[in-house]
Order: structure tokens, then C-alpha cells, then sequence
């Protein structure tokens, strides 16, 4: 089976949230038949789908995406309220490849969903020193609609933005116009961003200016190949695998001997410590439960070793005084240090 109601602690995760599948499956509309058709064709579960921290394989995600464009007849799967035939999509990569910044693709791209989608126009837009890429509404829909909508949309739309410069971009602030949901802390790994805000007039994508000017990354060979697996490349190549707390500590590993507080690891993720700490409490976890888990991991390592003094140890992990280190080595261990090093566990 290709999904599971969640990661086990000692397994890799798969990288697309449930969420996701819920998320289009609601914009495609299909008579409830045809949706469980659909996911069972894909190694989806329908019994698990509502399940809390449900994750899909790259594989299973990407069968869906191919299944339920088949079956909407439509190929931006049901997200607008009119269907896109087949082939738009080939049409506007041509239009596109042949722009030279990020900032003319943004302009094309309005332009041409503008003949496409009726419920709403892309916009971009300069503002002090930011460009920002907007949805604006042309339409009222219901509130279900909506969120549906401007979710996959700007989704899409982000991950087109990757792979039409060949890298992840980071964003001052992602902007929802809908109110937080209970999955919205997955949208911390679709988005390379600093802040997350929802309630907002529009949804849109901010970004420093400067990176509207990146160049567009071209030629017939990557277009096809492209085009040739899409949607998988639009849909995974550029979404952030690891969880928040595998970000967390390879940081701390990183400056293990260098006290870092919750605030410091927040801005190197660019991020607030209010969402840090959102995010960790999401995946069952605390910033000071992690740190004390790099530094026990990293002390067990060290005095296995043999050849490194216990008081080097203590001051390569960032502990001022060696009883300091004494002490936490054996609240971890149940034993001291140079006990630990002559008689270490069976490993």
C-alpha cells in the first residue's frame, strides 16, 4: 500500500501530504464512485484519507493527479469552475520558454489563464522593494470553493515558478485570503518562505524584487523532458521532503559546541519563533526536547571514541563547566562518562 495514516518514528516519511489529495480530489468534484475509483487506482486508501498525518508516495500522488485529470476532463483537475482542455498547458510551456526573466514569464502567464479561467486573473505587481504575485477574484465562490482554489492554484503556480528559474525560490511571505485550516502546517514545506499569513485581502506570493529578474532556464531538450513527466516535476521536484524537525536538528548538529536558542534556529529557517514552535508542537515535538537529543547524540559519539578527553568533550559540546557535562551524561545514560567509555552498552 502506497499510504499510511502516518510516518512510524524510525521510517522516512512520504513526501506529499494526504492534505494534497484531499485538496484537489474536493476541486474535481466527482460523484463519490468515481473519486474512490480513482484513489484505489492510485494506491490510495479512501478509508484513510481523512486520517490525521496521512502522506502518499511521489508515485501513488502523481498516478492520482494523471487518473483524476483523465476522469474530470479537465486538465487543471477541476480547480476552475471551467474546464481546461487538454493540451493548454503544453501551449502556455512554448509561450513561456522563450521569455527571458521570471518577471515576463509572471506577465505571460496572466495574459494567457486570462482567455482560460473565469474565476480568476493573475496579477504581478512591484511594492517596495518586493514583487508580488496576486489571485484576483472574479467571481464569488463558496467558501469550500475558495479555499480549494486558491490552494491548488498558488500551489501550482509556486512550483511552475521553481522550475521555470531551476531553483527553489524563496519568498518574503506566502498570503491566503481564507482562514487557517487544521492542515495549514503543511504548507510549510511547499513554500520556501519566511511567514505564513492567512485572512489576508488576497492570496499571493511575495518575493524580493531583485528575484523577479532571474533568468528563465530554457532550451527544446529540458522542455520536453519536462513535459514528458509532468505532473510529476511540477508536483514534487521542488517540495521540501524533510520535516520541520529534521531541519531543526541538522542545524543544531551543525553548531553543536554553540548554544543556539529556538530564536536563532528560527531565523536561519526564516521563519518566527511563534511558527517554529507551531510547527514543531504539529509533529509531536519541542525545540528543547531536539536539542537535547543533537547533544546526547553527539556526547555518545565522542566518548565512544576513546581518544578525546571528557573535558574536551564538555567544551566541544558548548558546557562551560565539566560537572555541567557529568551531569547531563548521566541523567542521558543512567551512568557517568568514564564509566560509559570503559564499559560501553552492546552496540
Amino acid at each position: 500500500m502506497t499510504a499510511a495514516p502516518g510516518p512510524s518514528p524510525s521510517a522516512t516519511p512520504p513526501p506529499i501530504a494526504g492534505w494534497f489529495v484531499q485538496l484537489f480530489l474536493r476541486s474535481a468534484a466527482l460523484p463519490p464512485a468515481q473519486a474512490e475509483a480513482v484513489l484505489r487506482r492510485s494506491g490510495i486508501d479512501p478509508l484513510q484519507l481523512d486520517a490525521r498525518g496521512l502522506r502518499v508516495t511521489e508515485q501513488a500522488f502523481t498516478r492520482f493527479l494523471i487518473l483524476l485529470a483523465r476522469r474530470a476532463r479537465d486538465e487543471a483537475w477541476g480547480i476552475a469552475s471551467r474546464p481546461i482542455p487538454p493540451g493548454t498547458f503544453h501551449t502556455l510551456c512554448r509561450l513561456i520558454v522563450n521569455c527571458r526573466t521570471l518577471g515576463e514569464a509572471l506577465v505571460v502567464i496572466g495574459r494567457f489563464y486570462a482567455l482560460v479561467v473565469d474565476d480568476f486573473s493573475i496579477k504581478i505587481r512591484r511594492e517596495g522593494g518586493e514583487a508580488i504575485v496576486w489571485l484576483k477574484p472574479l467571481r464569488t465562490l463558496s467558501p469550500e470553493r475558495h479555499v480549494s482554489l486558491h490552494g491548488a492554484t498558488v500551489f501550482l503556480l509556486y512550483q511552475f515558478m521553481c522550475w521555470l528559474v531551476d531553483r527553489r525560490i524563496p519568498l518574503t511571505a506566502v498570503e491566503f485570503s481564507y482562514p487557517r485550516r487544521p492542515t495549514s502546517a503543511e504548507t510549510l514545506r511547499t513554500y520556501d518562505t519566511r511567514e505564513i499569513r492567512f485572512e489576508q485581502p488576497f492570496t499571493a506570493l511575495r518575493l524580493e524584487s531583485h528575484l523577479a529578474s532571474l533568468p528563465i532556464i530554457g532550451g527544446e531538450e529540458r522542455l520536453s523532458r519536462f513535459l514528458s513527466e509532468a505532473p510529476r516535476t511540477l508536483i514534487t521536484r521542488y517540495y521540501d521532503h524533510s520535516r520541520v524537525s529534521d531541519r531543526v536538528k541538522s542545524i543544531l548538529r551543525a553548531q553543536v559546541g554553540t548554544p543556539m536558542s529556538l530564536d536563532d534556529v528560527a531565523a536561519r529557517l526564516h521563519m518566527t519563533p511563534v511558527t517554529l514552535r507551531r510547527h514543531l508542537a504539529d509533529e509531536g515535538c519541542g525545540f528543547s526536547e531536539l536539542r537535547d537529543d543533537v547533544r546526547r547524540r553527539a556526547a555518545l559519539d565522542m566518548v565512544r571514541q576513546g581518544h578525546v578527553k571528557l573535558e574536551t568533550i564538555a567544551l566541544r559540546l558548548g558546557f562551560a563547566e565539566y560537572s555541567t557535562f557529568h551531569r547531563a551524561f548521566r541523567r542521558w545514560t543512567g551512568t557517568g562518562p568514564t564509566e560509559y567509555r570503559a564499559n560501553p552498552p552492546a552496540s
